[in-house]
């Protein structure tokens, strides 16, 4: 079976090196702007982060994509026929990673480490009063990666509470008293845009907005406004709605929003490759390969 490397903006060539370490009989093709129609005809499966515009439907051999990440929502394109299976990596050592990173920032901004950094440029030390970590918070969306969230804010002090889609439960009453929002959604139709204006006004005055999910969880309009008014303390943004972001995206100018460029975790070239052989060969015996993705549900 032919695949089809779809790895940008994550170089192909990682991947390229793992898989041929462990499957060197597996043939495999780099995605180009000009690549041909008589090219992708022979192409039966999809190792990738994103579908570029259109090139679904030049795939007539297609029999299984696969995901080098835990979200699909790039590779979940309308083209794409339903009868093709969609994995999904699994990387318990990404949720972990993570699960680091949140309690990075929520540590960084009850610590108030931001006010200490300006004090240090001022030269002015000065103290303030500073208890231990006790903050409430809210984790949206219970997988994989909210569970390891979850439980390592736990451990480090924080009173967390999960909330998920099926549980049924108020999601105004938990953003209301939670001093902290960790977004670990997938992203969905339901939840695309789920944190906008109204969420944001029934958050404390002073809570902060963590997103290591998707960028197209929030509304980000929403969000600058919220910050600048006073309203929200900030928010650490792993994720963006446009990423790559631009030089001139508002996001980046707004004091109390800490960018970062979608570094919180990332699974290795190896353990995806080792992954997606396995899905590999399940697919070249006519099984179905692990991690399938219920497109209902989009996750």
């Amino acid at each position: 079976m032919k695949t089809l490397l779809l790895t940008d903006p994550i170089p192909a060539g990682a991947f390229r090196i793992a898989i041929q370490a462990i499957a060197p009989d597996v043939e495999l093709v780099d995605y180009r702007r000009d690549i041909t129609d008589a090219e992708l005809a022979g192409i039966d499966v999809v190792l990738g982060w994103r579908f570029p515009a259109g090139v679904a439907a030049r795939l007539p051999r297609l029999k299984w994509v696969c995901s080098v990440a835990a979200g699909v929502e790039k590779l979940l394109v309308p083209e794409l026929p339903a009868q093709v299976p969609l994995s999904r990596i699994v990387d318990t050592e990404q949720a972990e990673g993570i699960a680091q990173f949140v309690v990075l920032m929520a540590l960084r901004h009850v610590r108030d480490l931001p006010g200490y950094e300006a004090l240090q440029r001022e030269r002015s030390w000065t103290r303030r009063p500073m208890a231990a970590a006790r903050s409430r918070v809210a984790v949206l969306g219970m997988g994989t990666m909210g569970g390891a969230v979850a439980r390592l804010l736990g451990a480090v002090g924080f009173a967390v509470t999960g909330w998920s889609r099926s549980t049924g439960a108020s999601l105004d009453a938990l953003l209301a008293s939670s001093d902290i929002v960790v977004c670990a959604l997938p992203l969905t139709p339901q939840t695309d845009g789920l944190l906008d204006a109204r969420a944001f006004g029934q958050m404390p005055v002073g809570s902060y907005l963590i997103n290591i999910a998707r960028g197209a969880h929030v509304v980000e309009p929403d969000l600058i406004a919220a910050v600048r008014s006073g309203h929200l303390a900030g928010a650490a943004l792993d994720v963006q709605r446009n990423e790559p972001m631009a030089t001139d995206d508002p996001l980046w100018s707004v004091p109390g929003i800490t960018i970062t460029p979608h570094i919180a975790a990332q699974s290795s070239p190896q353990t995806i490759a080792a992954q997606f052989v396995a899905g590999l060969r399940c697919v070249e015996r006519g099984e179905v390969p692990p991690q399938v993705v219920d497109r209902a549900r989009g996750y």
